[in-house]
């Protein structure tokens, strides 16, 4: 007999885009047909219970820290809006998307890049103004303004609300690819310069186990591409090797910028990056960007046929699955509209790679809770994409932060073996 939430949770299961809410007979036959059943009884259910006891935990949260923060920030906000202001001639709502507009293509006659939206006005989404740099020296200070301002609305000003520890909600069907989710508040993007307000309890130690470049190892398993599979096993840097090979020199020679273009590359290809966004990611002209991965492919040529037989799967399903079995739906995959038809390719060459490496991310936490569950000296209690973030009794941390490593780093093996980065500090921020 399923509980109510692990009804919800086989629901998403089903289809994670539009749950159908099917009643319990219905949804464990359908869970059965489609082949989820593993997925259910083995990841997800008996996460459950170990999610409830890391949002029961919390993280503690420096409040006059946060508050210094605040104001610092809420002081950087108002010089940003004296020096726009002073830039578009006189005041206006920094935050209404239709004075934005008039400002900078009506009263500062910007050239707009792209059709106007429905309400017949130029778009002013971030994207939008990232074409506009260089145009006008206003539109730095407009990205800066956002930028500090979401901060200050998303992050700080609802934090500010808690005393003591922040006790999050995590959520299983918060995203379509499997990934973990949280709210109340959102812990999951916190930015870098927020990270200083979290510290660890006194006598206690924050400890971070990050999977590294976990999406491009699988990528080399499930391609099964030598290349890259023996990079991996060779422990050589990933980035600088695919320059090595994309541009035929030896890896000496790569430069640090060759190298940022081949790791824009290397993070791009998983989720089927194009000419155009990696032009965009990196300021390559198109056909430097085209000729870039047509040369990507030629070194690792698994991987492009990998990606091939993804999509033909996906187009003769209508879904695509993770190797534990997790479905992807694709309802656009064989729709006549270009731009609906290659964001569903996108997703399929994608889904495979993020669906598994939040599997592992779940399977982590179940293994390491049962290694940690009858030792008062740490705490699980939090878990942001491929990171665990613990608190560990300070004379211990060492010790017991090695076994989780090796607990985390042998939970799933593979053809090429996962990696933990560790670090230990007093907040999130040395971390």
């Amino acid at each position: 007999m399923l509980t109510i939430d692990e009804l919800k949770i086989v629901n998403f299961l089903l289809d994670p885009d539009a749950p159908k809410e099917l009643p319990q007979k219905e949804a464990s036959a359908q869970l059965e047909k489609l082949g989820l059943t593993k997925v259910f009884l083995e990841i997800e259910k008996p996460l459950m219970p170990v999610l409830e006891e890391m949002s029961n935990n919390g993280i503690l949260i420096d409040q006059k820290r946060l508050v210094v923060l605040k104001k610092k920030n809420e002081g950087k906000i108002k010089e940003l809006e004296k020096e726009i202001y002073k830039l578009a001639g006189g005041e206006f709502n920094l935050n209404s998307p239709k004075q934005m507009s008039e400002v900078l293509f009506k009263k500062l006659g910007l050239k707009a890049r792209g059709a106007p939206t429905k309400s017949g006005l130029q778009s002013t989404k971030a994207s939008k103004l990232e074409e506009l740099k260089g145009e006008h020296e206003i539109i730095d200070l407009i990205l800066d303004y956002r930028e500090v301002f979401k901060i200050n609305s998303t992050y700080l000003e609802p934090l500010s609300h808690f005393k003591g520890r922040v006790h999050t909600t995590f959520l299983q069907t918060g995203a379509a690819t499997g990934r973990l989710s949280s709210v109340n508040p959102n812990l999951q993007n916190i930015p870098d310069s927020v990270k200083e307000v979290f510290l660890a309890e006194e006598g206690f130690k924050l400890v971070s186990l990050d999977y590294s470049q976990i999406e491009l190892r699988i990528l080399a398993v499930l391609s099964e591409d030598e290349n890259l599979i023996e990079a991996f096993k060779n422990d050589l840097d990933i980035h600088r090797l695919t320059a090595s090979q994309v541009l035929g020199v030896s890896l000496e020679k790569v430069t640090e910028e060759e190298r940022r273009f081949a790791k824009t590359l290397n993070f791009g290809v998983i989720y089927g990056m194009g000419a155009t966004a990696f032009a965009r990611n990196t300021g390559l002209k198109r056909v430097e960007a085209e000729k870039f991965i047509e040369n990507y492919f030629k070194g690792f040529p698994k991987i492009k046929k990998f990606q091939e037989g993804l999509v033909e799967e996906a187009r003769k399903n209508g879904y695509i699955r993770n190797l534990n079995g997790r479905i992807r739906w694709l309802k656009f995959i064989n729709n006549e509209n270009g731009f609906l038809r290659a964001g569903a390719e996108r997703e399929a060459i994608n889904a495979p790679i993020q669906g598994l490496a939040a599997d592992i991310m779940k399977l982590a936490l179940i293994a390491v809770h049962h290694e940690c569950k009858k030792d008062h000296d740490v705490r699980m209690l939090l878990t942001i994409h491929d990171e665990l973030l613990l608190e560990i009794k300070e004379e211990r941390v060492e010790k017991i932060a090695k076994i989780i490593k090796q607990t985390m780093e042998n939970v799933y093996p593979m053809g090429v073996k996962l990696k933990v980065g560790m670090s230990i500090g007093d907040r999130w921020s040395d971390l």
